[in-house]
């Protein structure tokens, strides 16, 4: 690894940081503020994609683009010392922080940047010490560059929106207010504040500005600019000629003289508000060193508070440190979505559907309080033909698309159900099912294939006909959702394909491309829900749904020949038909009948992908059909085409038999582990390109969706080894990611990053749901601490090599407004999987049943501790 723990705390400190392209991730608990930084001070500062305070930054900037840099000009009397340039640099980084250190020949320099927890400013903390005998006279000055517009705006009429810029002087700062907000669809007021304010030590101010970058720079330019070069005076009244400039928060502090060993500190807040008041409010709580202190102290203890609700200790100090910053990840993509960091400089706003589900997997464990509203609300999102809004706000509204682009991704159906069924083990509520909720409504519908132009509906509801809004209970959009999915085929008789599934990257084959990887997720969803149906019918023998939804419920009246994908298509196309607009009017409906009917589906889909699908000669399954109705896998003149996601949802869906799995498992080492690193590839070279099939394979090869280490998949991988009783197959997968995430060739700081290219290089950094399931998969599976209805199940699947050559491991975790603390104990090494001696809870014993050790939930509500112990002891 290129970093170094230095606590149990996650902190971790990086020698000559700048030789990597790397950045930091700073926030409050609610992402208020959104910044990145670099070891060169690089980065943006913004609200969101229409508030950065500093120009927006791509992973390319932070080491070529001066203009990008919170920048600090320390002025001597034969040289100038530019903070953003390397110096003996060590970078120390914890939750969530980072803090440079420099030694040049003279002075001793220490920057702090962070985002307090409970406010929305960064803060940026500059320490300078003399280190030399003499007296040393020092002139410095601070250089914030201000954008203070949509990042839009960096290529669409960059100049023009500049000269909407209006700039006010305070004693303390600058405070930048553009009249307008610069957009042809529709110009409007501006009614946001871009500042920066600084101080002394001594609460002193500076002495005065250079405003605007023309007057910071005068003749020269930003490696020398005539502010610092020449003797240009600042200023502290606006002029007239600063207004519709480039605007710089460029502060002249007064020139001090430095005794051996003294030292002073200049402090820069910075920010983005609608409230000159609390802009106010928050200089007030941190207009002194000590207020500053006081609130970085409070800030790490903050987020180490939120990260110690779900605990592992494996007694290896890399280990669990690198876990903490692993559990932040989920976090970090809730209040970033997928577009604000470097990496990310594709997005343009929100969550995207598959990511606000699978982060809630692990915001389950972190904050169970959350989840039920989260779950609730996530499900407005899903249309009445069973497709869905792509994207959620970070208020939790719902967008058609970032891009306004008709499109549907195939299997956007299947992560609500997997999140929910998981709230449903843990809590047992069953009324979540019966809630009733809306469907959203846009201008698509037919699944994309028809768009209403012209639509004007700004609630983005589903009304009836009577124009009254359309609620239906979670379970009838579940129902819509997998019911649709199920006719929606090719002509082999899958799911289609359409404009994607969960690899973005296979997006052209919309019109006869079909997904057999999530044709095995759907069967096994049907086969699922059926399951908690029959929970359900012991509170309701009935329930109701929409009318039209009878039509796929076809056993219940008019069977269609499942075999004939044509049959299949006719009824999925009435069904669209008739949901256009909507009767509203609802049925009964036996649950009885309906888990017949699910069970029906799913065991034709099963059956049909597990004998049809399976490649006998190659050992492994094929995933995927074409635009020209091909075949995507398989052996194609001698050379073998293989998709790692195609296997994982075979084995996942435990659709596949054992010895399937194992041949399968066995075709993964040969044709998809890496030679020079443990990790496994997404996929096999193609070769070529593959229009017919998606633009992936466009990429080269080891990057991105074509074959790189994409840990999302890898870590699915695990978790399907896992629950197919493959604990050292399993594990050997979940020690690739960690092995390659901290390997020193993937250059990065502690994380899962999405992937690691060809060269084992981590990249698109902190954001991605490997996390959650990362976290998900050693809650679950290699701990075995699994929730069923409430209770809790117990069944390790550990190895000699989780105990890291010790003989203890801990876990904690929230439940029901009580701790659990579980302790696993080990007495000798075994080069088999653990299996149970015994448990106890707190002083008595747990005996075995028909399923394992279970606890029931009502055990361990008549447990009057806030923290309950459970001793596991392996044999």
């Amino acid at each position: 690894m290129i970093y170094k723990f230095i606590d149990d705390k996650g902190t971790f400190v990086v020698e000559n940081p700048h030789r990597y392209n790397l950045y930091l991730p700073l926030t409050n608990q609610d992402g208020g503020l959104l910044s990145a930084i670099s070891p060169h001070l690089a980065g943006d500062i913004k609200l969101d994609n229409d508030h950065f305070l500093t120009p927006p930054a791509s992973i390319e900037d932070l080491r070529s683009n001066l203009l990008c840099r919170r920048d600090f000009f320390i002025r001597l009397d034969r040289e100038t010392i530019r903070l953003s340039y390397p110096s003996k640099d060590i970078l120390e980084a914890g939750f969530l922080y980072q803090k440079i250190t420099k030694e040049t020949k003279r002075i001793s320099i220490e920057i702090l940047n962070f985002v307090p927890y409970n406010l929305a400013v960064e803060v940026m903390r500059v320490s300078l010490r003399n280190r030399t005998k003499k007296r040393l006279k020092i002139i410095p000055t601070s250089f914030i560059p201000l954008y203070g517009r949509s990042e839009k705006n960096l290529r669409d009429h960059r100049h023009v929106s500049s000269l909407l810029n209006r700039i006010q002087l305070d004693k303390y700062g600058i405070y930048l207010k553009p009249t307008m907000v610069f957009d042809e669809k529709g110009h409007k007021i501006n009614e946001s504040t871009y500042f920066v304010l600084g101080f002394e030590d001594t609460a002193r101010p500076p002495e005065g500005q250079f405003p605007t970058l023309d007057y910071f720079y005068g003749q020269g330019d930003l490696v020398n600019p005539d502010a610092i070069e020449k003797d240009t005076k600042p200023v502290n009244k606006k002029i007239p000629e600063f207004d519709g400039k480039e605007a710089c928060a460029a502060f002249r502090f007064g020139a001090r003289t430095l005794k051996k060993n003294e030292s002073i500190e200049y402090f820069l807040i910075m920010g983005v508000t609608k409230s000159r008041d609390e802009i106010e409010k928050a200089f007030r709580k941190l207009n002194s060193p000590k207020k500053i202190e006081k609130s970085f102290q409070e800030t790490k203890k903050n987020w180490l508070n939120y990260l110690s609700q779900v605990n592992f200790n494996f007694q290896d100090k890399n280990f669990n440190n690198w876990l903490l910053w692993v559990k932040l990840q989920p976090l970090l993509r809730k209040l970033f979505g997928c577009s604000f960091l470097p990496h990310f400089d594709y997005g343009k706003g929100g969550r995207g559907w598959r990511d606000l589900w699978q982060d809630v997997l692990t915001l389950l464990i972190t904050e169970p309080h959350k989840a039920r509203a989260l779950i609730l609300n996530n499900f407005k999102g899903v249309r009445i033909d069973g497709s869905n809004a792509t994207v959620i706000t970070k208020d939790g509204a719902f967008i058609s698309d970032r891009n306004r682009i008709s499109r549907v991704w195939m299997d956007h159906a299947i992560w609500p159900y997997l999140t929910l069924r998981f709230y449903l083990n843990k809590t047992a509520d069953l009324n979540i099912l019966l809630e009733e909720i809306p469907y959203f409504r846009d201008q698509q519908f037919k699944r994309a294939q028809e768009i209403e132009l012209g639509f004007q509906q700004k609630d983005f509801v589903l009304r009836q006909k009577n124009n009254k809004i359309y609620q239906a209970s979670l379970l009838e959009h579940l129902l819509i959702q997998h019911l649709v999915e199920f006719f929606n085929v090719g002509k082999h008789n899958i799911i289609r394909l359409e404009n994607a599934d969960w690899n973005d990257g296979l997006d052209m084959a919309a019109s006869e491309g079909e997904s057999v990887a999530f044709s095995f997720m759907y069967a096994h969803n049907l086969k699922d829900l059926t399951l908690v149906l029959a929970k359900l019918k012991e509170k309701r023998k009935n329930i109701t749904l929409l009318k039209e939804l009878s039509l796929l419920l076809d056993t219940l009246g008019s069977p269609v020949a499942y075999s004939d994908y044509r049959a299949k298509q006719r009824r999925l196309a009435q069904y669209l038909e008739r949901t256009n607009k909507i009767s509203g009017q609802k049925i009964n409906i036996k649950v009885d009948s309906l888990i017949a009917d699910l069970e029906k589906k799913s065991q034709h889909l099963s059956e049909w992908l597990k004998e049809k699908e399976w490649l006998a000669q190659d050992g492994f399954f094929n995933g995927y059909y074409d635009n020209q109705v091909r075949r995507a896998e398989g052996r194609l003149k001698g050379k073998v085409r293989m998709i790692l996601t195609s296997q994982v949802c075979a084995m996942m869906s435990q659709i596949a038999t054992d010895e399937q799995v194992r041949k399968t498992w066995g075709s993964i080492k040969r044709y998809l582990q890496d030679k020079n690193f443990p990790g496994f590839h997404l996929n096999t070279d193609f070769g070529s390109l593959y229009p017919a099939l998606g633009r992936g394979f466009s990429f080269s090869y080891g990057d991105k969706e074509n074959g790189a280490f994409f840990n999302h998949m890898s870590v699915m991988l695990a978790y399907a080894l896992y629950k197919r009783d493959l604990s050292k197959e399993g594990f050997m997968v979940m020690d690739s990611i960690y092995k390659m995430a901290t390997n020193s060739q993937a250059q990065i700081y502690p994380m899962i990053p999405e992937y690691f290219n060809a060269q084992g290089k981590g990249l698109y950094h902190y954001l991605t749901g490997s996390a959650s399931w990362y976290i998900y998969t050693l809650l679950q599976e290699v701990l075995g601490l699994r929730f069923i209805w409430g209770d809790i199940l117990l069944k390790p699947r550990l190895l000699s090599e989780n105990f890291f050559h010790h003989h203890k491991i801990e876990a904690r975790f929230p439940w029901q407004g009580k701790c659990l603390k579980v302790a696993f104990f080990r007495s000798a090494d075994k080069k088999k999987p653990y299996e149970i001696k015994e448990i106890f809870l707190e002083q008595r014993k747990i005996l075995s049943c028909a399923y394992g050790h279970l606890i029931k939930s009502s055990l361990l509500k008549s447990i009057n501790k806030k923290e309950i112990t459970i001793k596991i002891y392996l044999k």
